[in-house]
């Protein structure tokens, strides 16, 4: 595992690590990673490709890592999903949790006790412009567009960095893509105001960018508040 450097403006009390995952083809066989201590073994039989397996076993093995490296002990913690399918860790003064993988790793993030975070990155490579009406709407794509006219490498530096925001905020607010990412902007922002069953929902954004397993990578952290 290596430590992920954060932002200092990042939320307090966190901690991350990230791993490389071990890689695959799609004609491998599916691991049995069960016996690893926050894997279920339910879920686990239902996975179809041995990549989903790897990646999911790096990050579990991940947050018994990183309990650990904060002085827990990681047999008085369990991983619970809830309705969205958001995982959770439960035990004593549990921390929040974060994971991601993406680009051949995994990553995963504690945070502190009761406050919801959201950890995503992805490799900075081009992307094309149709990616757009997928992920962004109004100002924000009309702003991306433009980027796209003068400078494809930019914008689409540029497009990973929102789709990397968007993502956070989406695991910070346990609802995946349950939250359309088409339905808020984070182009240019650091606080997102996001109406959320009727009720509005603040988020702080912390950005930045980090060479993971030779790979320029955007990161983002999302915390609600």
């Amino acid at each position: 595992p290596n430590s992920l450097d954060l932002p200092e403006d990042a939320p307090q009390e966190t901690i991350a690590a990230w791993i490389p995952v071990r890689p695959t083809s799609p004609t491998d066989p599916v691991p049995d990673v069960s016996t690893l201590r926050f894997v279920d073994s339910s879920e686990a039989s239902r996975f179809a490709m041995a990549k989903r397996a790897e990646e999911h076993a790096a990050a579990r093995w991940l947050v018994e890592y990183l309990l650990l490296k904060s002085g827990r002990e990681p047999n008085l913690f369990k991983i619970e999903r809830d309705d969205h399918r958001r995982p959770r860790l439960v035990g004593p003064n549990a921390p929040s949790l974060t994971i991601t993988h993406s680009g051949g790793f995994a990553a995963v993030a504690l945070g502190p006790k009761g406050v919801d975070i959201g950890l995503d990155l992805e490799p900075v490579t081009l992307r094309p412009r149709n990616l757009l009406c997928m992920m962004s709407s109004g100002e924000e794509r009309a702003e991306l567009e433009c980027l796209y006219d003068l400078d494809e490498v930019a914008a689409s530096s540029h497009t990973t960095d929102v789709w990397v925001a968007k993502e956070a905020i989406q695991k910070a607010a346990g609802l995946g893509m349950g939250l359309p990412p088409q339905s808020f902007e984070v182009f240019g922002r650091n606080v997102i105001d996001i109406g959320i069953a009727n009720c509005n929902h603040i988020f702080n954004i912390h950005r930045w960018k980090a060479i993971l397993n030779g790979q320029l990578t955007s990161l983002a952290i999302a915390e609600k508040v």
